[in-house]
């Protein structure tokens, strides 16, 4: 493997340590993540606040903290507030799954969320944390290559 350079099958392996961070073996919280999902915040609040967004950044840099030091601040938390909201807009309102949606954006620059498979999968997203990482990383390799890093995108 080059430096510099992710492939699809390293991506799945970063994902589930997102995935432990995020749920910190907390096997009551998954159960109650898969049994009752709650109303979509974008329901109850319709924009995302930058306390949330910060908390999600905070959280990024904590599990990929290279790859969010190699990109200058004021562009990491707008990509992460556009990408936040995104999620939320799609009913993703919990901070585990936003993660998850919000990683497989930054290792494509975005693009991964124009590609017709991902497209399709949002339609109708998994409620539990389990359910959507395996969609995930269900999803082609086409879809996770579809863009650099964003981190390499603005070192150019």
């Amino acid at each position: 493997m080059q430096a510099g350079k992710y492939y699809p099958t390293t991506l799945p392996a970063l994902a589930l340590c997102v995935t432990l961070a995020c749920s910190g073996g907390n096997a009551m919280a998954q159960a109650a993540d898969k049994a009752a999902p709650q109303a979509s915040s974008a329901a109850r609040h319709g924009k995302v606040k930058p306390a949330d967004t910060a908390n999600l950044v905070s959280h990024l840099r904590r599990v990929i903290t290279d790859e969010t030091n190699d990109t200058p601040p004021r562009v990491l938390n707008a990509f992460v507030a556009k990408y936040q909201q995104r999620a939320l807009d799609a009913g993703i309102d919990d901070l585990d799954r936003q993660t998850q949606y919000v990683l497989l954006a930054l290792y494509t620059s975005g693009k991964a969320m124009e590609q017709p498979q991902f497209i399709a999968m949002m339609k109708n997203p998994p409620a539990s944390l389990d359910a959507f990482y395996d969609a995930l990383h269900a999803l082609p390799n086409t879809v996770w290559e579809a863009g650099p890093p964003l981190w390499d995108a603005q070192a150019k």
